[in-house]
Order: C-alpha cells, then sequence, then structure tokens
C-alpha cells in the first residue's frame, strides 16, 4: 500500500463541497442565507413528508413551514435525507432515481438535484440535524454560482493550487492503482460482489460513464492528497504559501452552526463535526477536534490541541463494525503521542 493509492472516500468529499462554497461566498457569488431555489429553481416550495404507504409506495406532504437555505444544507439541519440510511427515503429516492452514492450510469447532479427537489423533505428547515443529500445539493448550488462543472471547479479551486494529483469523481486507466473493495459475509472479510453489487460498483470510479458528479460523496483519493487539503484547513486555510480559504472563514467553517442541537453532546459546524468537551472521551481526541468520515470505512479528524491531522483509510462496505475498530485506532494513536 502507497500514499497514492486511490481510495473512495465517500462523505469525506463533503468537506471539499463545503470548501467550495465558501471559496464562492469569499467571492461574493453567493450568500449563505441564500434560499436554495435561487439556484436551483424546482426547489420552491418544499414539502414534507406526513404518510407513506408501504404497500403501495404512495406518500402525503405538507408544505415546509419556509425554504431552504445553503446555511440550512452546510448543516445538514434542511430535512433532506439519504435513502441508505431511512428505507422510507431509499423507497422514495430509488423510485425517482436519485442515488445516495456514485453512479456508472450517464447522469448528471442538474438532473437528479432537480428531481430531488421535488420529493419531500424528512422535516421543516432548520428543525432538527438530519445526515443526507444536503451536500450533493451544494455541489449543483457550486456549479450554477461558478459557471464551472463540479469537477472543474474542484480542479481549477483547490486541487491545482495545492498541486493534489490523486484527487477526482474518476480515475480512467489508473484500475491498477484502486484499492480493493471488501464487504462482511458470515463475519469474514470478502471481495465485494461485481454483480448483484447493492449500493456501487466496485470498479466505481474507473469505469462507466463518469459524468455524474456527486459532492457529497463522489471523490477518490489518495491518502496524501487528502492529507495535504486536511493541512490547509488545519493551518488556516493555507498550506506551503497557498491560500483556499481566509482564516476567518476557516473560523466560521469550524464554529457549533447548530446552536441548541447536537451529535451525541457534540456539533456540527459547516461539513464536519466538532468535538465539544461534553463529547470529549479519555485517551481519544481533543476538544475542538474536527471531523467526519465515509461510508467505505474511512475517517479523518484534524486535532488542535496536538497540531494533529489524522487519516484512517480502509474499503468496506457496509463498515460493520466501524465503531469499535474506530475506537481502537482512536485510542492507539493517542496512547503514542502521549
Amino acid at each position: 500500500m502507497e500514499t497514492d493509492d486511490l481510495f473512495r472516500i465517500a462523505s469525506m468529499t463533503k468537506i471539499i463541497t463545503t470548501t467550495a462554497i465558501l471559496q464562492l461566498y469569499e467571492d461574493g457569488k453567493l450568500s449563505l442565507n441564500d434560499s436554495v431555489k435561487k439556484y436551483i429553481p424546482e426547489f420552491d416550495d418544499p414539502v414534507v413528508l406526513t404518510e407513506f404507504n408501504e404497500e403501495t409506495g404512495n406518500y402525503e406532504t405538507r408544505p415546509a413551514d419556509r425554504e431552504i437555505t445553503i446555511h440550512d444544507l452546510l448543516t445538514h439541519t434542511s430535512g433532506v435525507a439519504y435513502g441508505f440510511t431511512n428505507s422510507t427515503f431509499s423507497r422514495i429516492f430509488t423510485e425517482a432515481g436519485v442515488p445516495d452514492l456514485g453512479t456508472e450510469d450517464s447522469v448528471f447532479i442538474e438532473e437528479t438535484m432537480a428531481v430531488l427537489a421535488d420529493l419531500p423533505l424528512a422535516h421543516d428547515p432548520g428543525e432538527q440535524f438530519t445526515y443526507g443529500l444536503n451536500t450533493d445539493v451544494l455541489g449543483r448550488v457550486v456549479e450554477v454560482a461558478s459557471g464551472f462543472s463540479l469537477a472543474e471547479y474542484f480542479e481549477t479551486h483547490i486541487f491545482e493550487p495545492l498541486n493534489l494529483e490523486d484527487i477526482g469523481f474518476y480515475h480512467p486507466g489508473r484500475t491498477g492503482d484502486l484499492t480493493r473493495l471488501y464487504t462482511i459475509q458470515d463475519s469474514s472479510l470478502v471481495p465485494y460482489p461485481e454483480d448483484d453489487y447493492g449500493l456501487i460498483t466496485p470498479n466505481f470510479p474507473v469505469s462507466g460513464a463518469m459524468t455524474y458528479y456527486s459532492g457529497g460523496a463522489g471523490l477518490t483519493s489518495s491518502t496524501a492528497d487528502y492529507h495535504t487539503f486536511l493541512s490547509a484547513l488545519h493551518n488556516g486555510g493555507a498550506w506551503n504559501g497557498v491560500r483556499i480559504l481566509e482564516e476567518e472563514t476557516v473560523d466560521l467553517m469550524s464554529s457549533n452552526q447548530i446552536g441548541e442541537l447536537d451529535l451525541d453532546g457534540n456539533k456540527f459546524g459547516y461539513g464536519l463535526m466538532i468535538t465539544t468537551e461534553e463529547g470529549y472521551e479519555a485517551g481519544k481526541r481533543s476538544a475542538g477536534s474536527l471531523s467526519w468520515g465515509g461510508a467505505f470505512q474511512s475517517t479523518y479528524w484534524m486535532d488542535p490541541e496536538y497540531d494533529m491531522v489524522v487519516i484512517l483509510m480502509t474499503q468496506v462496505l457496509p463498515s460493520m463494525g466501524q465503531a469499535e475498530f474506530y475506537d481502537d485506532f482512536e485510542r492507539a494513536v493517542y496512547e503514542s503521542v502521549e
């Protein structure tokens, strides 16, 4: 295993899309309080799910009490859900053709986000934290506000400035660099099946149409490139003399943006979780650490007290046993640095 080998990073994509949104905010091309319908008109008049018929798949809705804002999407408080964590929304999204992760089909986020806009929310915007396709919607906002495709925007505004060559949505021809994806059958790790594969094909992202740019889960990266990106954020928005965000914007990203809501005692900023004194556990990351992870069993955190960036990459879907594995790894890291 080399530091330029490729890992599907799933939701570790979210902080990069968040960075793109905040760059556009710095450039005056959008406001964090903008209604999403300004960029995706189909998000006009959102509705909330009230009833769902398990037999027929039919459902009823009511009007949401307000429009969805960019802030709501950045904090996962919009009411936009995920299908793979909710069987009801899984059925709704699948029947509508909206993918949770990536797809090898020839589709575009412009199309799927317009469809998603007409589907029901789990709750009124701002009411609670619901992890979902919020950052995929933000990816389309980046495209509209910037005039670039999401892949082009990432390349020109984040990857090229930081000299990152092994991160992107698709990597045609690099099958040999792509780490193998595993699943668990009968309590054993086995290669992820190429047929009857479920959420995603094991060859994603080196095959297929390569047109779908999921801002929430679509990137594949080496550990070295992802470390450089996180180092820029950890260093106040700059790395090796290249600035991708202003320091005050990084402070905004890494401060509590969900008010009294919480994630098991922790808080959420823009695109990442913030460990609090309440959420801190002895022997683990410090209060003030910033973190998130991905569905293929990868994770990261940035610990300001120890001046430390940590990235753990594995490739298992579904990542059963993840909590215990992550806990043991994290405790081993802090035992060694202590």
